[in-house]
């Protein structure tokens, strides 16, 4: 009896139904799969929109409100601007409590429109963020973020639309590769109908096999037509010997035409079934090929492109932060020299510190970066390195001091007292092992022992220790803790700090300048960090050796101070708390100092009265210091006289940022935060103050 279901028809064959299963379950499969995948972007786009919500709000509303309160408008339409740019905001408003608005917008870009349905669905997760700016108990208007709800479905449609494409790419794929092995695996009903029929049975060599592949229930069948074998195998042979003939023919016909030097009449152009399938294969491969390529090149292109956008950020960000740091700083290290009680000295010496680790982690996050994109640069100057250690002791003598710890730098040995390298990167590395010896020792002491190895070899190398008393590694940890973010444990992180990108940046400064580093430690006895870099003494180094003194260029020698005045200095900077920063300073050390807020307004003043040296800002309104600084340049051309030194003083302090600057024409770089003793010294070389 056969039992039929309404409207729907199954395939005649085994094969067919079996494929057909497969089909239906795929689909299904795939179909399920689609959802979760929709589901799971859709909850995951949302939740990163409103993480970089947060961060771009926490961020946006800091420097609204610092700016709010001092008046800063132009500063909170630059913030607002550079909140949407490549941000999930559409728009961002400041609106104050009198109702003005400052807008920005970001700029629309050309997108595939994406359904009502998603748009309408995004767009009720993602509301309008709202910040009241507030300081001091007053309020001064409120920060509107709106997001981009058309970027965002854009963004989800087009992943939608390719998850759609590639599930059915995979059902294609999944079909057509489950074909061969259900004709493989009960093809054999097939074949077994190719058993040919002879007037007197045979076993056929060809059914073992064929009987043996053959599921129970088809084996009788497949036995009545063991007849045909012997025909079969008759057929097979007449074939086989008529492909050859043909063959034969062919190959004939093709050399005809090359004895007689002329093509023939009716030759046959086409080739054989096995070369037509071979050049199939190899244009299928060569067409593959190009497509990863170009895949290659677009893969080339997105990195080089995120590249590009990190490099921005981070010159972004640089700015951003170290100019508010500047100030705090700076008005920090002026309210410590006044008269102050005890508890608010111990106020501000605690908000210095806090303002001073604060740095040190950006600075680390810096070098980090820059390191990672292979930018960071070393140099070869002649420098001392007991000198450089000894520097590096004295920086932290005074915390270990606070704990009651001696710091000793002694040199064994023949160690020269000039070599060739890069004596920045050295320091910087000496102080991080320095600080944290420092930091994770309680009680003993901390010793730096410089030496030389393989002296009378052909590459002797400088031998940096740093030995201290603390609470020790354990030997699992030895080569992980020069990973980035890593310290012993979690426990090491909350009880001492720190970003555990120290060692990280030290052990690539150290491959940089082709040394080595590593550690010898005993859990609770102490450590002994060890580093080794080639030994190149001046007289070596063939004239590849540059001055590494900070002196002014030659034919800029700074001109003599002005007997019968204070020496005039002009101060471009639009951040109203490091004008009063740097003219309180400049001015205690007998400079005449003349603020102007931008570039414009510095390229005016200067041409209106001479100026013994100019600190420029390079981020400013209206006009940007390196600007300001050609124009300056062109005026002098122009005039005629002597060049007036320009200083940079800006928060950018990415590497290339120096170049810039000195390629604009000036002469001198400082980077914020800067402290009091490192501008007198810059301007002071340059310029020195009235007696």
């Amino acid at each position: 009896m056969r039992l039929r279901r309404p409207g729907l028809r199954l395939p005649q064959s085994l094969v067919g139904r079996v494929f057909a299963l497969y089909v239906a379950t795929l689909f299904a499969f795939v179909s399920t799969g689609l959802t979760l995948f929709y589901r799971f972007n859709f909850e995951q786009t949302l939740d990163e929109a409103h993480q970089a919500a947060q961060m771009l709000n926490e961020l946006a509303g800091q420097i609204v409100t610092e700016s709010a309160v001092i008046g800063d408008f132009d500063t909170i339409q630059r913030t607002l601007n550079k909140t949407v740019s490549r941000s999930p905001f559409a728009t961002a408003a400041y609106i104050d409590t009198q109702g003005g608005v400052l807008r920005a917008r970001a700029l629309l870009a050309e997108r595939v429109p994406p359904p009502a349905w998603l748009k309408s669905r995004v767009a009720e997760h993602l509301q309008d963020v709202n910040q009241v700016i507030t300081a001091g108990g007053r309020d001064y208007g409120v920060l509107r973020l709106s997001f981009d709800v058309e970027r965002f479905a854009g963004d989800l449609w087009r992943l939608i639309q390719s998850a759609v494409l590639l599930a059915a790419a995979a059902l294609v794929g999944g079909t057509l590769l489950i074909r061969y092995p259900l004709k493989k695996w009960l093809g054999t009903l097939d074949r077994a109908l190719r058993v040919g029929h002879s007037k007197q049975p045979e076993r056929a060599p060809e059914l073992e096999p064929l009987m043996q592949g053959l599921p129970l229930e088809f084996r009788p069948m497949v036995l009545a037509l063991n007849e045909t074998a012997t025909s079969l195998r008759s057929a097979l042979q007449a074939r086989e010997r008529a492909l050859v003939s043909l063959r034969e023919v062919l190959a004939g016909l093709r050399a005809s035409p090359l004895e007689s030097g002329e093509p023939t009449e009716g030759t046959s152009q086409e080739e054989p079934e096995d070369v037509a399938q071979l050049s199939a294969t190899v244009g299928r491969l060569v067409a593959e090929r190009e497509l990863s390529r170009k895949a290659l090149e677009r893969a080339l292109d997105a990195a080089e492109q995120a590249n590009r956008t990190k490099s921005e950020f981070l010159a972004n960000m640089s700015h951003e932060i170290r100019t508010p740091i500047n100030g705090i700083i700076g008005m920090t290290d002026l309210a410590l020299e006044s008269e102050l009680t005890e508890e608010q000295r111990e106020f501000l010496t605690i908000a210095r510190a806090s303002a001073n680790a604060l740095m040190s982690v950006i600075n680390d996050i810096l070098d980090f970066s820059r390191l990672e994109a292979g930018r960071l640069q070393i140099e070869r100057v002649a420098f001392d390195p007991v000198a450089v250690a000894q520097e590096a002791c004295s920086v932290v003598r005074a915390q270990a001091q606070a704990k009651q710890l001696p710091v000793s730098c002694r040199a064994q040995g023949d160690v020269p007292l000039s070599l060739v390298g890069d004596p920045t990167r050295v320091r910087q590395v000496l102080l991080n092992l320095l600080a944290n010896a420092v930091k994770f020792t309680e009680r003993g002491r901390v010793d730096v022992v410089l030496g030389c190895d393989g002296v009378g070899t052909a590459q002797p190398l400088l031998h940096l220790a740093v030995k201290d008393t603390g609470i020790g590694i354990a030997p699992a940890m030895h080569a992980r803790i020069f990973e980035a973010f890593i310290q012993e444990d979690a426990s090491t992180t909350r009880r001492y700090g720190g970003s555990g990108l120290g060692l990280s940046i030290s052990k690539r400064l150290v491959e940089l300048m082709g040394g080595r580093i590593w550690v010898e430690s005993t859990p609770g006895r102490g450590s002994v960090f060890h580093v080794t870099l080639p030994l190149l003494e001046p007289e070596w180094a063939q004239g590849t050796v540059e001055s590494g003194a900070d002196a002014p260029p030659a034919g800029h020698a700074p001109p003599q101070p002005l007997s019968d005045d204070a020496p005039a200095v002009l101060i471009a900077e639009d951040n109203p708390a490091n004008q009063k920063l740097m003219s309180w300073l400049l001015e205690r050390q007998g400079y005449r100092v003349s603020l102007a807020e931008d570039g414009a307004q510095a390229v005016q003043m200067f041409g209106e009265r001479p100026y013994r040296a100019v600190l420029m800002d390079v981020q400013m309104p209206v006009m940007s210091g390196l600007e300001a600084t050609r124009l300056i340049r062109e005026m002098e051309l122009a005039r005629g006289g002597g060049r007036t030194p320009v200083i940079a003083v800006t928060a950018n302090a990415i590497l290339g940022d120096r170049d810039e600057c000195l390629a604009a024409g000036m002469d001198d770089y400082l980077a914020k935060p800067f402290t009091a003793a490192q501008l007198r010294e810059k301007v002071e070389a340059w310029v020195p103050a009235a007696p």
